[in-house]
């Protein structure tokens, strides 16, 4: 079994929310500009807002992984395996879309600017660094990981998180489709990562490490925390507003993303804790 890697709980998943941010942003600049929707005064300020966030959040996520390594002041070094080393492209890529982060805020101060552009770039790089995250776990000696689950987890945490927490901040400024548009996106996300759960968890008994990393979790109260927390509440809660229309109403949001975000951390910190390596025995 792992260990709770509260260093890298905190990168990957306030670091997968910020990108999810981005990419929420542009895709709503993306309808904007499809229907030829003026922004407004307001609008302008949740922009810069939101991306102030996810900056601040990408910033915390970055400074929370130097604490993982056992020499931090040297973690420039990874940058010298990019050719064989995930953790190094990763690093990277996580750089390179802070500095793009910090074109996009600086662009967001400037009224008037376009910034669907720079927000696909942004999330562009910060998707591939997630992807980069998620590739440093598939690994051979560790079953439950070496498939597409990390991958696809990580980046359904992005979405999940970024779509609930750009309704939050946008819940008394976006307009009601808009933010049912946002709910929408986050309850398929939330159901679609929900069923590919089931088949993941089918899929590990076919190692006995991967059976006993399932055992683990269906024998852990954490998990069904989780489980509630971040899948059957918010799925609950969202049928009720997105599907039945019924009016929107700013605190049961806010509860969602709090449950969300419970949710997907202690799905994070199982995720870590539960994995079971192969052990290699010799006779001698």
């Amino acid at each position: 079994m792992g260990q709770w890697e509260w260093p890298l709980i905190l990168f990957t998943v306030l670091g997968q929310t910020a990108i999810g941010i981005i990419f929420c942003l542009w895709w709503l600049e993306h309808k904007r500009e499809k229907t030829n929707t003026q922004a407004s005064t307001a609008y302008q300020s949740l922009v810069k807002t939101s991306v102030l966030t996810a900056g601040i959040l990408l910033a915390v996520a970055m400074l929370s992984s130097v604490f993982h390594l056992g020499h931090p002041f040297v973690a420039y070094r990874a940058l010298t395996h990019l050719s064989t080393s995930w953790l190094s492209r990763e690093i990277l890529l996580f750089v390179l879309t802070f500095m793009a982060w910090a074109y996009l805020f600086w662009q967001s101060t400037k009224p008037g600017s376009k910034l669907k552009g720079v927000l696909g770039l942004t999330a562009g790089l910060g998707f591939l660094g997630i992807i980069s995250s998620a590739l440093i776990y598939t690994l051979p000696r560790v079953p439950a990981w070496n498939n597409m689950g990390p991958i696809i987890f990580f980046l359904f945490t992005s979405v999940i998180l970024g779509a609930l927490t750009t309704a939050m901040l946008g819940r008394k400024v976006l307009t009601e489709g808009e933010m049912r548009q946002l709910l929408f996106l986050a309850l398929g996300s939330v159901l679609v990562s929900f069923l590919l759960f089931i088949l993941y968890m089918s899929l590990l008994g076919m190692s006995v490490e991967g059976a006993a990393t399932a055992q683990y979790l269906m024998s852990s109260p954490l998990f069904w925390l989780r489980a509630f927390a971040g899948w059957i509440l918010p799925l609950v809660l969202l049928f009720t507003m997105v599907l039945k229309k019924d009016k929107l109403q700013p605190n049961i949001i806010l509860l969602i993303f709090s449950c969300g975000l419970i949710g997907e951390l202690l799905g994070r910190a199982l995720f870590y804790v539960s994995a079971v390596g192969i052990q290699i025995t010799a006779r001698i």
